[in-house]
């Protein structure tokens, strides 16, 4: 144990609390009458924009976003069907889901 390098064990420290914080996100829910939804999808293949036209929806905001956008007009489960990866409540969030211009 003497002759370990800290380095990796630092590493394996900061992987475990990024998988710990991505299983926290991971599980959050959105209520089945949510109005809002956060949904967070791949960026390719038209990215989150088209997954949420494809499930019927509309987008609200961010435009600007790669990975979210936060939607309504459609169930969550069509978002998922659509191929989402999460769906989380933007209430939740608001430092993502920040849909105003600032005064």
């Amino acid at each position: 144990m003497r002759n370990l390098h800290p380095a990796p064990l630092i590493a394996i420290g900061l992987i475990a609390i990024l998988i710990a914080e991505l299983a926290s996100v991971a599980v959050a829910s959105v209520p089945e009458e949510a109005d809002l939804v956060l949904v967070i999808a791949p960026p390719w293949h038209g990215g989150p924009e088209a997954i949420v036209l494809s499930a019927g929806g509309s987008i609200v905001g961010p435009t600007n976003a790669p990975l979210a956008v936060v939607a309504t007009d459609a169930a969550p489960a069509a978002f998922k069907e659509a191929g989402a990866w999460f769906l989380l409540d933007p209430n939740k969030f608001p430092f993502l889901c920040a849909t105003e211009t600032p005064k």
